[in-house]
């Protein structure tokens, strides 16, 4: 059963290994980033509308997607390599 997720991003200079996040955790981040584009100035008017609009919807999906990961196996959910980066997402 799929109950965490793990995110490692490697590059040439840094190294980011995130600890080990519960599934559940992702809505409460979601709704925060989504929460923040409020503040950065370099989201335009029309993408912060867009997103105020939709945010219930796109909270709605992340729970849809969780509930759906639960009863699987651990996996490789995002590998991508490329020359300057590896990123690498697990469902553990």
């Amino acid at each position: 059963m799929a109950k965490k997720i793990k995110i490692r991003i490697q590059t040439e200079n840094k190294h980011i290994n995130l600890p080990k996040m519960r599934l559940s955790h992702l809505v409460w981040l979601v709704r925060f980033g989504l929460w923040t584009t409020r503040f950065n100035d370099s989201v335009d008017e029309e993408t912060r509308a867009s997103i105020k609009a939709n945010r219930k919807e796109v909270i709605k999906i992340i729970k849809m997607v969780i509930k759906e990961l639960k009863p699987v196996k651990p996996f490789t959910l995002v590998e991508v390599e490329s020359k300057d980066a590896n990123i690498l997402i697990d469902i553990l």
